[in-house]
């Protein structure tokens, strides 16, 4: 039989893995294809009649298949290709098996991950490990899968190949909500990914843009299970931020109703606080705080109130806080303003002090030996006239010079002996 030189590669490529399962089917029919460059349509089946003919036929629906194959393009973001593969490449060969189709992923391109699909600009932030969903997605080269195979079983491929492929979904949660859903260090979202056996990934966005939703991304067969989880957590908090505002009381009746009308008396009182700004000045701080707190909190105590100073390097740092029931705010206020005109004049006094004990400056003013030359300049002090340090040049003096040393530069003389003889003493 004819076969055209195109297609004989696909006969004797992978070891011949189609003419071994050629002989298999048909009884051990030998297919022999002519040698490579041999440029020969000529095809050579030897076997028994029947079986010769029926993998002739065969023969011929795979040319047909070959001649009738195209060429289909998928376009999945390269991120996502690891997962569309699965471990070993599991789930492509269930596709290609099934469909009887093959399936051809492009080379990696490390430095597409880096670029947005927009003219080369940067990708943008990455939030909770993966790409933003916000992301618009343009197709490059390392993103096209292509499928070959008949029309109809390339469609039905593309199909199956486009479920592996994650989706992201918009979850509606409100922006109060979020922190609670993600938990401590995303101790909530994992959990919940536990319990769900959802092989999801979700998306918070960043606190500060305050959205009510949270973006869910994984396969179609996985989403609704992993919304509706997401959607049981809300429920979950809501009924736990509802049980917040209710107190239970356990005990005796007559206990009860004492330590209800207890708490409502505090709620009540808590209610009515206010909290009113004193502007103090910085300088009496210290005073009215008192060594360790000692003062402040004696004050707190006396008027049941909380006093609270600003912190050091503040933008404002005479403002200081009063909370508590409005009478008492304003008693407190009241003193607190007291102790600052009194502690103002102590330290207005000790300032003038400082200033008259403070020692005259060499240049400024201040009294000495220096006169008053009627300049109305400022006083230069005691000044020492032609002192040797203030001589022109102020040279070290030559030790060896006998007009400034007369007894260095000339030898020591000699004792002379007494007439009487050396002393004996």
């Amino acid at each position: 039989m004819a076969v055209d030189v195109r297609h004989h590669r696909h006969f004797v490529s992978r070891r011949g893995q189609v003419l071994r399962e050629l002989a298999e089917e048909y009884g051990g029919v030998a297919v022999s294809f002519p040698r490579t460059g041999a440029n020969s349509q000529r095809v050579t089946l030897k076997g028994a009649k029947d079986c010769a003919e029926a993998a002739k036929r065969r023969i011929q629906e795979i040319v047909e298949d070959l001649e009738s194959q195209v060429s289909v393009e998928v376009a999945v973001p390269q991120r996502y290709h690891r997962a569309v593969m699965g471990p070993k490449g599991c789930r492509i060969q269930l596709i290609t098996r099934e469909h009887e189709v093959q399936i051809k992923f492009p080379e990696r391109d490390d430095g597409a991950a880096g670029i947005t699909r927009e003219a080369g600009q940067e990708a943008p932030a990455q939030e909770n490990g993966e790409v933003s969903p916000e992301a618009e997605f343009v197709a490059l080269k390392c993103d096209i899968i292509t499928i070959a195979g008949r029309a109809e079983k390339c469609e039905l491929a593309k199909a199956a190949l486009l479920a592996l492929v994650p989706i992201t979904e918009d979850v509606e949660v409100s922006y109060e909500l979020h922190r609670y859903i993600i938990g401590q260090k995303g101790s909530g979202i994992r959990k919940m990914m536990e319990e769900y056996e959802a092989r999801v990934n979700i998306w918070v966005p960043q606190p500060e843009k305050q959205l009510d939703v949270i973006k869910v991304t994984g396969l179609v067969a996985n989403m609704e299970r992993a919304k509706q989880g997401l959607l049981d957590r809300v429920k979950e908090v809501q009924a736990e931020q509802a049980d917040r505002d209710v107190i239970v009381i356990l005990g005796y009746e007559r206990n009860v109703e004492e330590a209800s009308r207890a708490i409502g008396q505090l709620v009540a009182e808590w209610q009515e606080m206010v909290s009113r700004e004193v502007r103090l000045d910085p300088r009496t701080h210290a005073r009215i705080i008192g060594a360790r707190g000692k003062a402040i909190r004696k004050l707190m105590e006396e008027f049941k109130v909380d006093i609270r100073f600003p912190q050091p390097g503040s933008d404002e740092p005479d403002k200081v806080a009063v909370t508590g029931l409005p009478e008492a705010v304003d008693n407190a206020a009241d003193h607190l303003l007291n102790l600052e005109e009194e502690y103002m004049l102590s330290v207005t006094e000790t300032e003038t002090l400082a200033a008259y004990m403070k020692p005259p400056s060499r240049y400024g003013g201040g009294g000495g030996a220096g006169g008053d030359d009627g300049s109305g300049g400022p006083a230069k002090g005691f000044v020492v006239l032609d002192a040797p340090w203030n001589a022109a040049g102020n040279k070290a003096p030559d030790m060896s010079s006998a007009e400034d040393f007369p007894t260095f530069g000339m030898g020591v003389a000699p004792k002379q002996a007494s007439a009487w003889g050396p002393k004996k003493f």
